[in-house]
C-alpha cells in the first residue's frame, strides 16, 4: 500500500506526542492500530521522504524525531484538523434550533457579502447573478443554492469566501430543499424569488447599503418562515429531514 496524506498526518501526530525517537516498526503498528492497512516497508519509505523533506531527522537505529519544521506542520495539521471537526460539527444540524441557528449566521455573513459583492464583483460575475434570479420555483432548488455561494464568491473577500463555501457545500443540498419546501408550505418561495431578484438589482447598481439591507429582509423572512412552520407542529419533519443530511 502506498503511503496517503491522511497517513502522513496520522504519522506526524503521533511523533509529535510520542516521547523520545520513533522507529518504523513503533510507527506502523500505531498507523495500523488506527486503521491503515500498512507495512513495515511503507512506512519505512514514508518516513525516508520525510527525512528528505527535512520534517524528520534519523538518529540512526533509535529511529526518528520531528524537526522544528516538522514539529511545525504537525501543530498546524492538528489546527487544521480541529478546525475541520468544529465547522462540521456546526453544520451537523439536528433540530428546529440549530436551524434557524444555522440562518441566524448565514444572515451574519452574508449581509457582509451582499454588501462586499455590491462594491467588488466582477461584470462577468454580475452577468451570472442577474441569469440565476431570471427564474424561480421549485425546481431550482440547485440554482437557489448557487446564488448565495456565488453573492460569496463575488464578495473577493478571502475570509467570506471560505466560510460561505462551508456554508453552501454540496453536501448540505437536502438542507436547501428543505427550506424550499418550508417557502412552499408557508406561500413564501414566490417573495423569496422576488428578494432574490432585488438583491442582484442592488449588488448591479453597486448599491452596497441597499444589498445589505435586503439580503438582512431576506434572511430575517427565512428565519421567521421557519419558525412559523416548526410551531404548526411540524418542527419533527425538519427533525426527520435533517437526519437524513450527511457530511461524511
Amino acid at each position: 500500500m502506498r503511503h496517503t496524506p491522511a497517513m502522513e498526518t496520522a504519522l506526524l501526530a503521533f511523533m509529535s506526542v510520542h516521547e523520545g525517537p520513533v522507529g518504523a516498526r513503533a510507527a506502523a503498528r500505531h498507523l495500523r492500530d488506527r486503521g491503515f492497512d500498512v507495512s513495515e516497508s511503507t512506512v519505512s519509505r514514508l518516513l525516508t521522504g520525510l527525512d528528505e523533506r527535512a520534517l524528520t531527522q534519523s538518529l540512526g537505529k533509535k529511529g526518528r524525531i520531528l524537526t522544528e519544521e516538522g514539529t511545525r506542520v504537525a501543530a498546524n495539521q492538528q489546527l487544521d484538523s480541529q478546525r475541520a471537526s468544529s465547522f462540521a460539527d456546526a453544520l451537523n444540524l439536528r433540530d428546529v434550533h440549530d436551524l434557524l441557528d444555522h440562518l441566524a449566521s448565514r444572515r451574519g455573513i452574508e449581509r457582509e457579502a451582499a454588501r462586499a459583492a455590491a462594491l467588488r464583483a466582477r461584470p462577468e460575475e454580475l452577468t451570472r447573478l442577474r441569469a440565476m434570479v431570471q427564474t424561480g420555483g421549485e425546481a431550482r432548488w440547485r440554482e437557489r443554492l448557487a446564488f448565495h455561494k456565488t453573492i460569496g464568491d463575488a464578495s473577493h473577500n478571502k475570509q467570506i469566501q471560505a466560510i460561505t463555501t462551508t456554508l453552501f457545500d454540496e453536501r448540505l443540498d437536502l438542507l436547501e430543499r428543505l427550506l424550499i419546501m418550508i417557502g412552499i408550505k408557508q406561500d413564501a418561495l414566490i417573495r423569496w424569488d422576488q428578494e432574490h431578484r432585488d438583491i442582484v438589482a442592488s449588488i448591479s447598481d453597486r448599491d452596497a447599503d441597499g444589498a445589505e439591507r435586503l439580503m438582512v429582509v431576506h434572511l430575517d423572512g427565512m428565519i421567521r418562515e421557519t419558525e412559523h412552520f416548526a410551531n404548526s407542529g411540524n418542527a419533527h419533519v425538519i427533525h426527520t429531514l435533517l437526519a437524513e443530511i450527511d457530511l461524511a
